[in-house]
């Protein structure tokens, strides 16, 4: 049997994404993909596993190396997300199966990972919010329609905001590492 929940998390908070997958399969569902916005589990016995999410980058080297490190230590790779230049890549293990189950165990890969993030998605939000700005002016040059202009503005200013809340929540959790 297959579940579909439509769940959304940010990128700043993927240890929830961790948590709340790892919750499910004490449930008896165990993920299986992501795709819009929405998580697919199948139906299983409930068990003990975490989750790990990682973001490789093509500039962080051959792939299959990098997933034959995880394989190598006991994570199974679930499903790979692709996004901007690299991929949101899930990994799985059993708790029992091995003593020190993350994948990130000190601050300084942690913060190496918060900063590749912080940089990817913070870039793409300036981007976004370049390429945005100007169609919103043009929309309220263009049109007298006044509910069209505040409703591309108020795009623009949740887009920007919800970018903004992400790099400094980012921000915030590398200087807490760094202390």
């Amino acid at each position: 049997m297959e579940k579909k929940v439509i769940k959304f998390i940010t990128v700043d908070n993927f240890e929830k994404e961790e948590t709340y997958l790892e919750q499910m399969s004490k449930k008896g569902w165990h993920f299986v993909k992501y795709e819009e916005l929405r998580y697919f589990f199948e139906s299983g016995d409930p068990s003990d596993i975490i989750y790990q999410i990682d973001y490789h980058s093509s500039t962080d080297g051959d792939k299959e190396d990098y997933l034959q490190l995880f394989k190598d230590s006991g994570w199974i790779p679930v499903f790979a997300y692709p996004i901007f230049d690299g991929e949101w890549c899930y990994f799985k293990k059993e708790t029992a199966s091995n003593n020190s189950p993350k994948i990130y165990t000190d601050n300084e890969s942690k913060i190496e990972l918060f900063s590749k993030i912080r940089k990817t998605w913070g870039t793409f939000g300036l981007i976004l919010s370049l390429v945005f700005l100007p169609i919103t002016f043009i929309t309220g040059i263009l049109t007298s329609n006044s509910f069209l202009i505040y409703f591309v503005l108020l795009i623009f200013v949740f887009i920007a905001l919800l970018y903004i809340k992400m790099v400094l929540n980012l921000t915030r959790k590398i200087h807490q590492l760094r202390e």
